[in-house]
């Protein structure tokens, strides 16, 4: 999709961003997006405001849905954005093990040589609902925090523990 605009469409939008300020930091809240990251997401929200303010200048949403419509939308936007970076981060067991986690646990050598092992054969998403695991949440929980659906997330959980399995007999 274009985001050309017209001159008198660009005055209108800046007019818009002005009076959305606020509404701009509450999506970002919502996304929680800490007070002191929202410079770094405030683009990403400004972009739904922009797509917003682009369909109903089309015609393709009416204008009284637009502050309901253009809040969901900054809000899809930051969520996007979030997705994509946690996409492209893994969640190496040394970060896990930065949280003094295993050692509050008493755990052994071989408890944590068996995370290093299974941190290597866990998917990108098995690895973020065992990271999630250890720290003792429980599905419902995971689920939500990572976005994941009720029933691609037990698949995921029945891979990680079929997986943590089969780790431990080979270790044994």
């Amino acid at each position: 999709m274009s985001y050309k605009l017209t001159f008198q469409q660009e005055e209108q939008f800046n007019k818009i961003v002005e009076d959305k300020k606020e509404t701009i930091r509450i999506a970002l809240s919502k996304c929680n997006i800490k007070s002191k990251d929202f410079d770094e997401f405030y683009s990403y929200a400004l972009e739904g405001l922009l797509l917003s303010f682009i369909l109903v200048e089309k015609g393709v949403i009416p204008r009284e849905d637009f502050d309901r419509f253009s809040f969901v939308t900054m809000k899809r936007k930051v969520i996007d954005e979030l997705r994509r970076r946690n996409k492209e981060k893994l969640i190496p067991i040394e970060e896990v093990e930065n949280l003094k986690l295993f050692e509050s646990r008493g755990c052994k050598i071989r408890e944590i040589e068996f995370l290093e092992d299974i941190s290597k054969v866990l998917t990108f998403e098995e690895q973020r609902v065992f990271a999630m695991l250890v720290l003792g949440y429980e599905a419902k929980e995971i689920f939500a925090t990572l976005n994941i659906k009720k029933s691609k997330g037990y698949n995921v959980l029945a891979n990680v523990r079929k997986k943590c399995r089969d780790a431990l007999y080979k270790s044994c």
